[in-house]
């Protein structure tokens, strides 16, 4: 028997043998960037630094920016391949509108502008 790998990089239609399939991978996307929000978010406004034991203050070292541009960037990647799968429509037909949706509709503008 044949196996079919599935096109996770477009539109599968309901009536395509692998459809259940990408509806699947549509909804691990979807968990995907929320996973990679969620982690990006929790680096923001965040900071190193150590407490001096002399002093007892705190010193600030540094900030966690490359680790929220790391995970922001994971995110909208994962958006991009969202808004070319059957993740989009899944996103239309839920009504969501929290931060990865609102990605995923960006990256499908973007897309739709480009052609």
């Amino acid at each position: 028997m044949l196996a079919i790998e599935p096109d996770y990089d477009r539109f599968v239609e309901t009536h395509e043998p692998h459809y259940f399939h990408a509806q699947a991978r549509g909804f691990a996307l979807i968990r995907k960037i929320e996973r990679y929000l969620k982690s990006a978010n929790s680096y923001a406004g965040r900071y190193y630094g150590y407490t001096d034991h002399e002093t007892g203050d705190v010193v600030i070292t540094g900030e966690c920016d490359e680790e929220y541009e790391a995970e922001w960037n994971k995110a909208c990647d994962l958006a991009r391949m969202a808004a070319r799968s059957n993740a989009y429509w899944i996103i239309r037909a839920q009504g969501r509108d929290d931060e990865a949706a609102m990605l995923i509709h960006e990256a499908h503008r973007l897309i739709a502008q480009r052609g």
